[in-house]
């Protein structure tokens, strides 16, 4: 079963103005698959997982958008419209789990209380035992002194495992997983994916994962989307995407990759970085033409005034991109 989003847009008040933040963005995962969301600071990743979950902030507001989820369709436009699903249908991986755990809480009071909201008939003892199953098979260790104690007296790697645990625990349909290892090192990096595609593996659930992480969207999703400035620039499987860039944002971002090996300069001083050069257009007035045209390095007169649909990229049907230069002529 796929989970789609169509034409999602929205907006956010601000003392100066109206901040179009999204702009018609549409994604499809189906299930059992990793979809890497990714994009620069500001793009409006996060946005997109926010309006989903219902988490958005007072001054924002979906000017459209649809969602179907776990076989049920939802106007997103509406307040509240997938309060609930969420803890069942749903579950998201935060950048800082500290805001997904209550402070004051046992780790298993919270474990346990989701199970609670998805089966109301089960008795404590087996919500409890579920719940250390749930921490075992995320690799915590020692179970049943976790369920103990307090979100702070775990590490971020730690934590974050909880947090993957209520997710299993849940048994969502979309599993949304923003910035999921951000603020960890890369050894714990990589145990926390290999926990995410294993929660993925044992409900088959979808996984959107949002990221800045070029490397890691390569090494674990399967397909790849692009916002720039709330619009959705390119979309296809990883592996096409990476081979054949449709848009020149995406080749810049994977052009800013630093591979590990690399050729580096003794002199630290000596060694140069690629970075796209610019900055993102003011969300509050939104450029003519193409949203990227004025830090693209391939542009041309046309990119200034007409807005480019997408596109088809070579011969794979799921891989598009908004983008004029691909335009059958």
């Amino acid at each position: 079963m796929a989970i789609s989003v169509r034409n999602l847009s929205v907006d956010y008040s601000l003392p100066h103005g109206t901040a179009h933040a999204l702009r018609d963005v549409s994604l499809e995962i189906q299930k059992g698959e990793l979809l890497g969301l990714v994009g620069e600071s500001g793009s409006g990743k996060s946005t997109v997982a926010f309006a989903l979950m219902g988490l958005l902030a007072n001054n924002a507001k979906v000017i459209s958008g649809t969602a179907k989820i776990d076989g049920k369709s939802f106007d997103l436009t509406k307040p509240n419209a997938t309060a609930a699903l969420r803890g069942r249908g749903m579950a998201m991986i935060f950048q800082d789990p500290m805001l997904s755990l209550n402070p004051v809480f046992t780790v298993g009071t919270q474990l346990c209380e989701v199970l609670r909201r998805r089966s109301p008939g089960s008795d404590r003892k087996t919500r409890i035992g579920m719940a250390e199953d749930a921490l075992d098979k995320v690799k915590l260790s020692n179970p049943q002194r976790r369920m103990g104690q307090y979100p702070h007296e775990l590490s971020g790697g730690m934590r974050q495992r909880v947090v993957i645990a209520m997710a299993l625990l849940s048994e969502p349909a979309l599993l949304i997983a923003d910035e999921p290892t951000t603020a960890l090192d890369v050894t714990v990096e990589a145990q926390i994916m290999r926990e995410i595609i294993g929660l993925r593996d044992r409900i088959g659930c979808a996984v959107l994962l949002i990221t800045h992480s070029l490397g890691l969207v390569t090494e674990y999703c399967d397909k790849l989307s692009v916002l720039y400035a709330g619009e959705r620039l390119e979309s296809g499987t990883v592996n096409e995407v990476q081979q054949q860039p449709g848009h020149p944002y995406t080749r810049m971002l994977f052009d800013c990759e630093v591979q590990i090996d690399r050729e580096r300069h003794a002199d630290a001083s000596e060694n140069r970085f690629t970075v796209i050069a610019g900055e993102l257009p003011d969300t509050r007035q939104r450029p003519p033409g193409c949203i990227f045209n004025g830090r693209c390095d391939v542009s041309f007169a046309d990119c200034a005034v007409v807005d480019p649909g997408d596109y088809p990229v070579g011969n794979d049907t799921e891989h598009s991109a908004r983008c004029l230069r691909l335009e059958t002529p």
